[in-house]
């Protein structure tokens, strides 16, 4: 490996476990949740995300593939007050995608008293859904029904899709928001645009626990 290689591998490696923790702040969560174990099951943006550096009762589980059983039956196992479950936009189109898991995982997660809470899929930009047919038909698809999964088992809705997406009507992701690919997303997007949503869906979730 060349020496230039080797620094540049060791610079980020600082930047990622020692300046990012340090520049990124903590938020405050309610009091109802203060005390909340929450565990984010999800893939690369939910990694990317650094969730538990901004609210640290939060830990994450990480599958490449549609199917998390896996971590989701390890999530089951720690007993954490709420489980988010989040999937990624290069599943689709796929035969992988499979409705039926999340309402397992809904049921199975309710029947030990831990708050689901459904996230919606980030979607890509135009110009990336025109480089992949269906895409984003199906990512819209897939996060209208989860909306309506949602509503139907009680359970808390994460509206990632709609604090992205361009506009009601144009449900592409924002061009400003991604870091190049039209998919993965910059780092202040998730500080600018997503970490906020968090004490309002635990809380939403918490709300529902009690009802």
């Amino acid at each position: 490996m060349r020496i230039r290689d080797l620094a540049e591998r060791i610079q980020a490696f600082a930047a990622d476990r020692i300046v990012l923790p340090l520049i990124t702040p903590r938020k405050p969560l309610p009091p109802e949740v203060t005390s909340w174990q929450v565990i984010f099951v999800g893939a690369s943006l939910t990694y990317a995300w650094r969730i538990p550096l901004v609210y640290p009762n939060f830990s994450i589980l990480t599958a490449y593939h549609f199917d998390k059983s896996p971590q989701i039956d390890a999530a089951i196992a720690r007993r954490p007050q709420a489980v988010v479950i989040k999937e990624c936009a290069a599943y689709f189109p796929n035969n992988e995608v499979n409705r039926d898991l999340i309402e397992l995982w809904v049921d199975r997660l309710k029947a030990v008293n831990i708050a689901p809470i459904l996230a919606t899929v980030v979607p890509v930009t135009r110009a990336h859904a025109s480089k992949h047919p269906q895409r984003i038909e199906e990512i819209w698809a897939f996060n209208d029904w989860l909306g309506e999964l949602a509503s139907d088992r009680q359970v808390t809705l994460l509206d990632l899709e709609r604090a992205l997406r361009i506009s009601e009507q144009d449900r592409h992701l924002r061009e400003d928001l991604h870091s190049g690919d039209g998919l993965h997303l910059k780092m202040r997007t998730y500080r600018n645009h997503l970490d906020h949503l968090i004490p309002t869906a635990l809380l939403s979730a918490h709300e529902l626990e009690l009802s």
